[in-house]
This record gives C-alpha cells, structure tokens and sequence, in this order.
C-alpha cells in the first residue's frame, strides 16, 4: 500500500505535535515548576539573609546589653549570702546584740528551703542558680533606741534579709521592751556562693570534752572573715567559774 505524499505530511505534522506537546509536558512544564520551586526558596532565604543582617546591626548594641545585664546580675546576687546554718545565725545573733544593744534569751532555727530554681544546670545535673529562704526567731529586751538600732542593723547588713514580724512589750519593771521577732534570711547557691561554716578555734581533734573549751569570743566572724576577739575570762570549764554556764 503506498501513502501519499500528503499523508505523509501530515504524520510527520501530528509527530512534530506529539513531539512539541511531550516536551511542553515533560521538559517545560517541569522545568518552571522547578524555577518556581528554587524562586520560593531564593524568596526565603534573602529574608532570612536581611532578618541576620538587621540582627547584625544590633550586634554590639545587644552585646553590650547582655554584658550589662549579667554585671547587673552579679551585683543583685552578691547582695545575697551563699546560706545558712545555726552556727551562722548564732554569730549574727551575737553582732546583733552588740552592735544594737539588745539581750537575747531565746534562739529557734529552721531549715533552708527553695523558692527559686534555675532550669539551667551545670555538668552535674545540678541547678545554676538556686535561692533558698530561713527564719530565725528571736526572744529579745531592750529599750526603745536598742530596738531602733536593731531594725538598722538588719536593714543594713551585706546580707539580704527582713524582719516578717515582731512584737514589742513595755516592761514597766525593767523600763525596757521586751517581745519575740522572727527575721526571715536569704541566700543564694551559685559558682560565684560558696558555703563555708564559720572556723571556732580552740577546739583541737581528740578532746574529750569539748564543752567550757571554746572561746566565744575567738570566733571567725564569717561576715567579715576576721577573727571576733574580746574580754578575756568568758571561757573555762563547764559548771565552774562565775563567767561560766552550767551549775555553779
């Protein structure tokens, strides 16, 4: 069977077609999408590109913020003791009595507790920053300026803490004040807090009887890091001497 000239025309014209609409199909259609898909992705990352440029601009002005930010830390936080024991507070207590004037008769302690918790930790597993919270509570007498110089020498001590409450009786025998205060302790555990429990020299490894043996007022005084000295005659053996506890 021959094929005419014409038909051959136009079966080379329907796969000139064919062709044209495959490489439309497969080749251009394709090749936009992908074009599209690269345009997209040029779009976001020169946004990102001028989001870390506008970021770059801020460097040293946030640099320096962060830098502020940090010393500011520092200094709220060296405000704060590195904790609390009885040991400490029975110093505190013995300062307070001299710098204020007062007489105390009656001490209670309390354990430390938390009320801050950093969620960053260190190497081992350990919060960052931690801020514990105590009490101590006081029964005390003095007069009316004792009382004033009391509440100043909280107010200013290195060491954040505050008085939650007291009570304060005239004692028309005495002419004095007498009544119980409860000052609430702060502290802060951190790389820069390091608890340390005040040294009572006098005490050497071995003694048998530790009790009449310490000098008071040979303590390390762990607010200023010096040792406390005073009037002599305040030690001795327990229940002899008239500066002496116990019986007599």
């Amino acid at each position: 069977m021959k094929i005419s000239q014409k038909h051959i025309q136009y079966i080379l014209l329907l796969l000139i077609v064919v062709i044209a609409v495959c490489a439309y199909q497969f080749g251009y259609v394709k090749y936009i999408e992908k074009a599209n898909a690269v345009k997209d992705e040029n779009k976001t990352i020169e946004a990102r590109i001028n989001e870390l440029n506008e970021k770059e601009s801020h460097r040293t002005e946030w640099t320096d913020a962060i830098a502020q930010s940090e010393k500011d830390i520092k200094t709220i936080l060296a405000k704060y003791g590195p904790g609390n024991s009885p040991e400490k507070s029975i110093i505190f207590v013995r300062n307070l009595e001299e710098s204020a004037g007062i007489q105390v008769s009656n001490i209670s302690f309390n354990t430390d507790s938390p009320i801050f918790v950093s969620s960053d930790t260190d190497e081992s597993g350990n919060p960052k920053v931690e801020m514990d919270t105590t009490y101590i509570g006081l029964s005390y007498a003095t007069t009316y300026d004792g009382l004033k110089k009391c509440m100043d020498y909280i107010n200013t001590h290195p060491e954040r803490m505050n008085v939650a409450n007291f009570t304060a009786n005239f004692d028309q025998e005495t002419g004095q004040l007498a009544g119980n205060m409860i000052i609430n302790l702060f502290s802060v555990k951190d790389e820069d807090h390091k608890y340390q429990a005040p040294v009572v020299s006098g005490v050497e490894l071995g003694t048998e009887n530790i009790f009449g043996t310490i000098d008071l007022f040979n303590l390390i005084n762990p607010e200023t890091g010096e040792p406390e000295t005073g009037e002599t005659g305040e030690t001795g053996e327990l229940g002899t001497g008239e500066n002496q506890s116990g019986t007599e």
